[in-house]
């Protein structure tokens, strides 16, 4: 009596089927398995790009737009620039590190008033020029005296005695970037 054939075998099959049988199955299945990392690895990009991950937070925009632009405060005063010192060329040197720094250089020369002055100098100004004398010239050059003449207008003078100390250059700003908001 033959015996019923197991039921993974089909009857009349050959070793050279069934082998190829598996071979079908097992391309098939490593074939599936590559498709979904195909498709999960795409989806996964596509998430990254619009910032949707769970625990991904989106950037943050870059530009921003002011409404009014802000005036410089250094630019709403005139400043003039004087020797006092004896050191020839040094007004000058001066006035070019306060320009780098964004003030509106006036005159430039030597003092009016024909002092000599051995200290640090003197910080001349008018009773409306008194803020911008002691807010952004005196902490430049501490030990400057603040002198108040009668002027009328915003201008202050910086009159350089021989112990003005060296004031640096300004870096240059970066260039603006051009942002589409």
């Amino acid at each position: 009596m033959s015996q019923p054939a197991p039921h993974h075998r089909r009857p009349y099959e050959t070793g050279l089927a069934r082998a190829r049988r598996r071979r079908h199955r097992r391309a098939v299945a490593v074939i599936s398995l590559v498709g979904i990392l195909v498709v999960a690895t795409f989806v996964y990009s596509v998430l990254y790009v619009q910032n949707k991950l769970p625990g991904q937070q989106a950037a943050t925009p870059t530009c921003t737009v002011t409404a009014t632009p802000t005036v410089d405060p250094q630019s709403a005063f005139r400043l003039n620039i004087y020797n006092a010192g004896g050191q020839q060329g040094r007004a000058n040197d001066v006035a070019l590190a306060m320009k780098s720094r964004g003030f509106d250089v006036g005159v430039v020369g030597n003092d009016p008033y024909k002092k000599r002055i051995a200290g640090v100098g003197e910080i001349r100004f008018g009773a409306s020029g008194e803020g911008a004398a002691s807010q952004y010239i005196h902490t430049l050059a501490p030990g400057a005296q603040l002198v108040q003449d009668g002027r009328t207008d915003t201008s202050v003078d910086v009159v350089v005695g021989s112990a003005f100390p060296s004031i640096p250059t300004a870096p240059p700003k970066p260039a603006p970037t051009t942002a589409a908001c």
